[in-house]
């Protein structure tokens, strides 16, 4: 059982992300955003309850995102908490957030 919580509304794909992206929530994540790219092209994931995540769980984002990009699907992370964002900045990429994410 995963801790990413799923929603499907008029065609669009909500992945809601837990409090904890720690190391061993990369591969769930990874696997959800599969699920999610193989039942829609628009796909949104929701950051806003985000207080820990690893490098693990944002280079899979990032690889999602450049995923999206390839196959011109719709793909945004909403509302990413403060805690995202920092650990954004720290690893340098607080320019693919603002490029993806809306709030």
């Amino acid at each position: 059982m995963t801790l990413i919580k799923w929603s499907e509304e008029a065609g669009r794909v909500r992945l809601t992300l837990p409090s904890d992206l720690d190391l061993p929530m990369a591969q769930p994540l990874l696997d959800s955003l599969r699920a999610a790219f193989a039942a829609s092209a628009d796909v949104t994931v929701l950051a806003d309850a985000v207080e820990r995540v690893s490098a693990a769980c944002v280079q899979t984002l990032v690889v999602a995102t450049q995923d999206s990009a390839a196959r011109n699907a719709a793909f945004v992370l909403a509302s990413p908490s403060e805690s995202f964002t920092d650990a954004c900045d720290d690893l340098g990429l607080q320019g693919w957030l603002t490029q993806w994410s809306q709030a």
